[in-house]
């Protein structure tokens, strides 16, 4: 058999449609090239924008066609449905004569089974009344199941009309056959993080607090069939972060990593997490990393969201995590131009997605120390200060919030007194910690060295086949010179999409898979 996707309109993301098909039938256990009209799967620009069909050719017959579709349209964002081609033909009396040898189709499928139509036409608008006539064509075939049911069907047969994108109502083909999947109609395919939850505790306190009632309880329990990850919307969020990666492309971006349960994704560029949100709720074992401890603490950058009650002032980046009751990521606070990471250690990190910060509202960042400046250290006597708890705690709070105000400070360092009378090491820890923030500071470099200093780590810590996504801009007068940046010896470059946000500028959605090993 042949096989209908239908993928919805979606022009921010329209490149990576196919990309995200191949890339969880490979999640889901299907690992061969898949033919497309004598093709291979691949990207061009354009040829699938807006809400279009692609025709498939036939999976392998030894494995669960259906469940490996059920399973890919749980995660997919892009695709609304796939269909089990019967028949197909340029108008309707080439379909019904191309259906004549299928009556064994009808019978093994409608038989002693409820069942209804689901019409839809792409490039026109069909009314009520026309869909009903071309329904009434296939009576021939379906008169003798009585057993109609448009509400609670167990099959649903699919009428799908395409037309000319550029001369409207010239139809050019007519498919016909079973769906397999429709995402609008099945809530048996809304991807929860544990099956034997029938939705997260958010999602339980969000009905709770409709006061019973029972038409709002409907109205989100229908929002959540159709599309399960607005729950997980950054307006939803407690949390919310100045450069935070769009809802969409992070589920996008995770599916393209082939991400699954129990694998390791590592975010060295996490800021305030919605990358490993998404991992998490993949059931994804999350590391991240980042050199700005104000995103991860909270500090200034991070702020509540206005239209939620909040029942504490927390804002650091494990408050989103226990909103929607993920897992807590393990994070650290490192520059990635000097990896913390062993790369002596067989690699273990099964794939990496990042959005590495750029533009005036994020820069990427490096680490450097400074010279220390001459201190003389002032040994305590009946006239001079000792430090105490408190004053080693606000001086250590204060860099943490704001080390590069303290940079080449020579106030901030005379205010530091080394006393010989404090004896306990809690307090000579936070003071060397603050000595050596005060003596750090940290400068802006480029994004392509970032992505350098990205592949490098990859390159070290990905197993073999593990996959890397991230976000790279591009200036679209000198994107060939700066994509020259993505040829890696240990990388097979898989794809790049475009997603443009001004006539000069863009960013790469980059999905790159690390090449074995020979050892």
């Amino acid at each position: 058999m042949s096989y209908l996707i239908w993928f919805s309109s979606h022009n921010k993301y329209d490149e990576l449609k196919i990309l995200e098909l191949k890339s969880l039938l490979e999640t889901f256990g299907y690992y061969c090239n898949i033919s497309l009209n004598g093709e291979e799967l691949n990207l061009k620009k354009n040829k699938y924008a807006g809400e279009t069909y692609i025709k498939i050719n036939k999976l392998k017959e030894n494995i669960s066609i259906e469940n490996i579709w059920e399973n890919v349209l749980s995660r997919s964002i892009l695709i609304k449905g796939v269909v089990e081609i019967w028949g197909e033909g340029e108008t309707y009396d080439e379909l019904l004569a191309n259906l004549k040898a299928k009556n064994d189709l009808f019978e093994s499928t409608l038989n002693n089974k409820k069942w209804c139509f689901h019409f839809h036409a792409y490039g026109k608008i069909i009314n009520q009344e026309e869909k009903v006539k071309k329904m009434d064509m296939f009576n021939i075939y379906v008169e003798k199941y009585k057993n109609i049911d448009i509400l609670n069907p167990h099959v649903q047969l699919a009428i799908f009309e395409e037309y000319d994108k550029e001369s409207k109502g010239i139809l050019n083909k007519i498919y016909f056959g079973k769906c397999i999947a429709l995402r609008k109609f099945n809530p048996l395919l809304i991807y929860n993080k544990d099956k034997n939850e029938h939705a997260c505790s958010s999602y339980k306190k969000e009905c709770d607090n409709c006061n019973n009632d029972v038409n709002e309880k409907k109205k989100i329990e229908n929002n959540n069939r159709k599309t399960w990850w607005a729950h997980y919307a950054l307006n939803k969020r407690r949390i919310l972060g100045p450069t935070t990666t769009d809802n969409e492309l992070a589920f996008i971006m995770c599916n393209i990593a082939k991400i699954k349960k129990g694998d390791i994704v590592l975010d060295p560029f996490v800021g305030s997490g919605g990358l490993l949100i998404a991992s998490s709720v993949f059931n994804a074992i999350c590391i991240g990393n980042d050199i700005d401890i104000r995103l991860l603490k909270g500090y200034k950058l991070s702020y509540l969201n206005p239209h939620m009650k909040h029942k504490s002032n927390k804002k650091t980046i494990f408050e989103n995590f226990k909103q929607y009751n993920l897992n807590s990521p393990e994070i650290l606070v490192s520059d990635n131009s000097n990896p913390v990471w062993n790369f002596f250690h067989k690699p273990w990190i099964d794939a990496i997605v990042t959005d590495p910060p750029y533009g005036n509202r994020a820069t990427v960042r490096m680490s450097i120390k400074t010279e220390n400046p001459k201190k003389t250290n002032k040994i305590e006597n009946e006239n001079s200060r000792n430090i105490t708890n408190d004053s080693i705690s606000n001086n250590y709070g204060d860099a943490l919030q704001n080390n590069s105000n303290y940079i080449g400070n020579s106030e901030a360092n005379d205010n530091i007194i080394v006393s010989n009378s404090i004896s306990e090491p809690s307090n000579n820890d936070k003071l060397s910690k603050a000595k050596s923030l005060i003596n750090t500071k940290t400068v802006t470099y480029s994004c392509a060295l970032a992505v350098k200093d990205l592949l490098t780590i990859a390159s070290k810590t990905l197993v073999d086949n593990g996959m890397l996504v991230f976000l790279f801009p591009v200036q679209f007068e000198t994107m060939q010179e700066e994509m020259e940046i993505l040829k890696h010896e240990d990388f097979y470059l898989i794809s790049y999409g475009m997603q443009e946000f001004t006539d000069y500028s863009g960013r790469l959605i980059v999905a790159m898979q690390r090449k074995p090993r020979i050892y």
